[in-house]
């Protein structure tokens, strides 16, 4: 699998609970983590046991240092990467209330102005998982999966609203966060009137494989093309947990589920796969050194069966 965009350094922050107003809060804890929506998925796909590759910009930077070393640590592979000269790598600093809720301050560096490399090496690749961050990166990988017939998955986030509509337009499978969604749907000019079931099945009528919107504990709605080639929807619900931190749940979720195509799951199936996998990553702190392994998944899904 390849994964396609944007790898940040994170600082995060635990505290109680977020202040009223400015004032010094004391942290309960740290770490330090790699992130951005493409890196994280690849963590996860490499943490579930299949090979992965990521392809992104990278600042020339100490903390391009930092996010190649945990990609590798991550057990991803890097030989895609590539480091751009006098740039600077992405990073955030996130606060997480002991509630698990949090609140990301990003910088994006200005590595994700690079222009995309030639895809040499990724032709063996069984799906492409894209994010909105990295525009020309995306763009050059939309192209190569259409090109080489592999199923591309738009991790359909907020920030870009132009850009995702263009690639939500051309993706295989569009999962949507719910500011993803709202931006989506005003970038497209949809009816107001329309309802999420009605928007995402006409997403499907127009091509796509599947198109869904991620709710958090609400779980996921969806709209497919099933095996006889019919229009069907549905509703995934959110995995029962003790959730203490919902970071990274969402990439969590879309690369566990193109995980999921490439083993030849259905799409329900890869729904609820991947829905496992986000539930579980809501259980633990510790950034990607501390993801859901696939005998894990295996054991919430057995544990709550359909």
């Amino acid at each position: 699998m390849l994964c396609v965009g944007h790898a940040a350094f994170d600082s995060v922050y635990r505290i109680d609970a977020l202040p009223e107003r400015p004032t010094k809060v004391r942290a309960i804890g740290y770490d330090q983590s790699v992130g951005g929506m493409a890196a994280n998925a690849a963590c996860v796909v490499a943490a579930l046991g299949s090979p992965v590759r990521f392809l992104g910009p990278i600042g020339d930077d100490e903390n391009g240092d930092r996010v190649l070393t945990a990609l590798a640590r991550a057990g991803v592979a890097i030989d895609l990467a590539f480091r751009v000269p006098g740039a600077r790598t992405s990073h955030s600093a996130i606060i997480v209330e002991r509630n698990g809720e949090r609140l990301i301050i990003s910088h994006h560096g200005d590595a994700l102005r690079a222009d995309a490399p030639p895809f040499r090496g990724a032709g063996s690749t069984a799906a492409v998982l894209i994010d909105v961050r990295w525009v020309a990166g995306a763009r050059a990988a939309a192209r190569h999966a259409r090109d080489h017939g592999l199923p591309l998955v738009l991790d359909g986030e907020m920030g870009n609203p132009a850009l995702l509509a263009e690639l939500a337009s051309v993706a295989d499978h569009v999962i949507f966060s719910e500011p993803g969604f709202a931006e989506w749907r005003a970038a497209t000019g949809a009816p107001a009137s329309a309802s999420i079931d009605a928007l995402l099945r006409a997403r499907v009528s127009d091509g796509a494989t599947l198109a869904a919107v991620t709710q958090g504990e609400r779980g996921v709605v969806w709209a497919a093309r099933d095996a006889a080639g019919a229009v069907v929807s549905g509703h995934q619900p959110a995995f029962a947990v003790d959730a203490v931190e919902t970071l990274g749940a969402g990439d969590a979720f879309h690369g566990a589920y193109a995980l999921a195509l490439t083993e030849g799951k259905p799409v329900p199936a890869a729904l609820r796969f991947a829905a496992a996998a986000a539930a579980l990553r809501c259980t633990r702190t510790g950034g990607n050194r501390n993801l859901p392994r696939r005998d894990e998944v295996a054991a919430l899904l057995a544990a709550q069966p359909l």
